[in-house]
């Protein structure tokens, strides 16, 4: 099969001729192109005979097209638009891709509102959001950064602490008018309320630093996803153990009520896991660093 690219203009000559056509004067072609008018009107010369019709009307009052001039500039223009968007990869290998492994909840709350500060900072980062499952080790493989809520303790991997909040127990509204929650003034009287559970969250830690010897609770309501718990105490379905800057959404319209002023420190936290033998490449170092650098 014959190649129809022997039919296909030369590419100097059509940008040649797109430049005359939308400045009017061969001489602002050439200077736009950085050649001499001559080498203009001799390209545009070697155009029309190719394309076999005047392109433009010459006369000493002002350079014109034909209409067939006028239509071939649309299409010329077309063409050179389209080898333009061609061109963009060798632009685009300017741009980096940073894959980020995150906890469902962290991600909502604490990193997606902040992320147009990041992007700011580092307009040449396209960053790439996955899920990583707490507990689990479920999430995209070939992530760049990972986020780990857990306790930080990894085989083989480095950690650093990024937010470990305190807890306190806390409820919805409709239910703290439902128990009276104003007659809730010391820990024992948490003994007849629904306590949602979550291996996420553990209650027994909070019961220590409150003096109960109480075991972790083994009935209720339980939820493997911290938003999940946060939906179901501000949908009234009992008190679990919050974190004030998790919750303050929920807590700054109302919605939600803390219960007792005592607090535990929580035996999980968010931390940037690093693989020791796998260094971060430099577009992770500044999204790690500028991380650590938020007021949380």
């Amino acid at each position: 099969m014959a190649s129809v690219f022997h039919r296909v203009p030369p590419l100097h000559l059509l940008i040649a001729f797109e430049a005359a056509a939308r400045l009017g004067s061969f001489a602002r072609a050439a200077e736009e192109l950085s050649v001499t008018p001559s080498a203009v009107s001799h390209r545009i010369k070697n155009l029309e005979e190719l394309w076999g019709e005047d392109l433009f009307v010459r006369s000493n009052a002002a350079l014109r097209l034909t209409a067939a001039g006028a239509r071939y500039q649309r299409n010329v223009q077309d063409a050179l638009k389209s080898l333009n968007e061609l061109a963009r990869p060798e632009y685009n290998k300017l741009r980096t891709r940073l894959r980020v492994a995150i906890p469902p909840t962290f991600g909502r709350q604490h990193l997606v509102p902040r992320l147009p500060e990041f992007g700011a900072l580092y307009p040449h980062i396209d960053l790439e959001l996955h899920l990583a499952i707490p507990f689990l080790d479920v999430k995209a493989e070939d992530t760049d950064v990972e986020v780990r809520y857990g306790t930080g303790r990894y085989p083989d991997l480095r950690t650093t602490k990024l937010l470990v909040e305190n807890v306190f127990p806390a409820c919805g509204r409709e239910y703290y008018d439902r128990i009276n929650g104003r007659s809730i003034t010391k820990p024992a009287d948490l003994h007849n309320l629904v306590l949602l559970r979550s291996p996420l969250e553990p209650w027994r830690p909070w019961f220590e630093t409150a003096g109960l010897d109480w075991p972790e609770p083994q009935v209720g309501p339980q939820f493997n996803d911290i938003g999940l718990l946060l939906e179901a105490i501000a949908s009234n379905q009992g008190v679990a153990l919050v974190r004030q800057r998790m919750a303050r959404q929920w807590l700054a319209a109302g919605q939600m009520v803390k219960l007792l002023d005592i607090e535990s420190v929580s035996p999980h936290g968010y931390y940037i896991v690093e693989r020791e033998q796998a260094p971060l490449k430099p577009e992770a170092r500044y999204f790690v660093d500028w991380l650590l650098g938020l007021e949380w």
